[in-house]
């Protein structure tokens, strides 16, 4: 069973969601091969930039699990970066990173 869209997201579409409180959203797709395999981007849209997080999934259920593990990883980053002190666009673009590094296979 899949679990809960995570506190602070909303999922605005079939394979997206966005953050509540700063213009990030996570999305899945299939890969460019069409193989059949799926994975997830983190779409910074204040910059307009996306970063592909390096975890190819075999099926949407498992990349929607992955896109929820990527959304908690960035909520975790993003909240301890302000903590300690980053301003809220430096917080976003390192929270983006982490959260595709934490998640990388």
């Amino acid at each position: 069973m899949s679990r809960a869209v995570p506190d602070g997201w909303l999922k605005t579409g079939r394979r997206e969601y966005e953050n509540r409180t700063v213009e990030v959203e996570v999305k899945f797709q299939p890969t460019p091969e069409q193989d059949g395999d799926f994975e997830v981007w983190v779409v910074d849209e204040e910059r307009e930039e996306s970063t592909r997080v390096d975890n190819v999934q075999p099926t949407e259920t498992d990349v929607r699990e992955l896109a929820k593990d990527v959304m908690e990883a960035f909520t975790a980053a993003f909240e301890a970066a302000v903590d300690g002190g980053a301003d809220e666009d430096d917080a976003v673009a390192a929270a983006v990173e982490d959260a595709a590094a934490e998640n990388a296979a």
